[in-house]
């Protein structure tokens, strides 16, 4: 293998590291909650506002992402998200309080924004048409193994130390299970920052820092005009931007905060909770894998209208697991709890398939280059606000209506996913950057 083969395998290996870090610092309180909830530090909404903290602070840190990485250079944003991320477990597990802890999972946010604007815009400047789709199906990729490591991490916990509603776990004991839950945030953190040291900076930033422009952006606008206020930058902008708030309206990261909670709450004990977990995880793995696969073959909307579809179908079905039994129809034990593990499977694989790779394909395939760092930095600002709106009133709608009409509400947002990506969302498999720019200006 060539040394230029072997930098793609290379920045393949990162683009997963960079996937497996975005995602894991807002996972990993999943396991944590339980102990959290038990120990009653803090309240329903308290532990809403920890949870959604990393959406928020990820929004506004995406939002100057991309003026950073015009400035310093993609490879330092990429050292700088690492560093914040490793740092980030100090205030929670060290310093007690609402507030340390609260500082502490925004730290976790702003790597999580920085990850995932200067992540995505780094691989599409620097791997070809032929590995751009792969980059972005790894990045996903491993964005669910660091979602199942931090379920993994809940098992592991809950068999050494004991579970949260076992009588025998001592108080002390529930405190040291959701701090060493949180310590293990720092391995994926360590693991990119690492790899990141041996990455080339981008050639699309090198050549704007040396006062350079490529010959195909000279034909479609000079520097000055290039706003995404023009017209031929709007309906990608536009597109891309309703893309991301979709794939963030039907739930997805509420569900992948809250499952394990959901599947006590429909009837599994602590131990069996946390092993379907990890099948939930497993399964996403899975459908993720295929979906790598799949994405520069079947192309980006075939995906995306199997996906959502499949998502629909799989919030109303548990929403109506949670309906029986809240209306006494079906008492919670393993069988109601199995079938709304079932239920989220389904979604998690329909979201898996479809939204979870093509959604970062869409974020940096869309926007022209010319637009690229300020496009993808607003396109994940408005993303993760409505990813932190939707975490942040998910336990207390559950709370106050229960969690068959919230079901059925994200179910009415797939529905809206997939009429976008039926009827709007053009094809770009296979085609260069430069081919997708020229397509918007016809």
């Amino acid at each position: 293998m060539d040394k230029a083969k072997q930098y793609i395998v290379f920045l393949l290996v990162m683009a997963g590291c960079g996937g497996m870090l975005f995602d894991f610092g807002g996972t990993i309180i999943n396991p944590a909650i339980p102990y959290l909830e038990s120990l009653k530090l803090y309240t329903t909404a308290e532990l809403s506002h920890l949870t959604s903290a990393v959406v928020m602070s990820a929004a506004f840190a995406g939002l100057v992402a991309g003026t950073l990485a015009e400035w310093f250079g993609r490879k330092k944003v990429m050292l700088l998200a690492a560093a914040i991320a490793g740092l980030a477990c100090l205030p929670i597990c060290l310093v007690p309080g609402y507030w340390s802890f609260y500082a502490g999972r925004t730290l976790q946010g702003i790597a999580a924004g920085l990850i995932g604007v200067v992540v995505p815009m780094y691989l599409a400047e620097c791997l070809d048409a032929k590995n751009r789709g792969k980059g972005a199906g790894i990045f996903q990729f491993m964005d669910v193994i660091g979602i199942l490591f931090c379920s993994l991490v809940g098992v592991a916990v809950v068999n050494v130390i004991g579970g949260p509603n076992d009588p025998a776990t001592t108080e002390v004991a529930k405190n040291v299970a959701w701090k060493m839950v949180f310590w293990s945030s720092a391995a994926p953190a360590v693991l990119f920052f690492l790899g990141a040291l041996g990455l080339k900076e981008s050639p699309v930033w090198l050549e704007k820092k040396a006062g350079k422009v490529k010959k195909a952006e000279e034909n479609t606008a000079s520097a000055p005009k290039d706003s995404l206020l023009q017209r031929k930058y709007i309906l990608p902008f536009v597109l891309a931007v309703v893309i991301l708030a979709c794939n963030q309206a039907t739930g997805c990261n509420a569900i992948q905060y809250f499952a394990l909670k959901m599947f006590m709450d429909a009837g599994l004990g602590d131990a069996v909770a946390n092993y379907a977990n990890v099948a939930l995880w497993a399964v996403m793995l899975g459908m993720t894998a295929i979906a790598c696969t799949l994405v520069d073959k079947k192309g980006r909307t075939f995906l995306l209208k199997i996906g959502t579809i499949g998502m629909v179908v799989s919030d109303v079905c548990a929403g109506f697991v949670f309906l029986a039994i809240k209306n006494g129809w079906m008492a919670p034990s393993l069988l109601s709890g199995w079938l709304a593990v079932a239920g989220v499977a389904g979604f998690i694989a329909s979201f898996s398939i479809g939204p979870g790779v093509v959604v970062w394909l869409a974020l940096s395939e869309l926007m022209p280059n010319r637009i690229r760092a300020n496009g993808m930095a607003i396109g994940l600002f408005i993303n993760m606000m409505v990813a932190y709106l939707i975490s942040d009133v998910f336990l207390q709608l559950v709370e106050k209506w229960g969690y068959a009409p919230v079901l059925f509400m994200l179910a009415g947002f797939a529905v809206l996913y997939f009429i976008t990506a039926a009827f709007f969302l053009p094809e770009t498999k296979g085609r260069t950057l430069e081919e997708i720019e020229k397509m918007w200006e016809k």
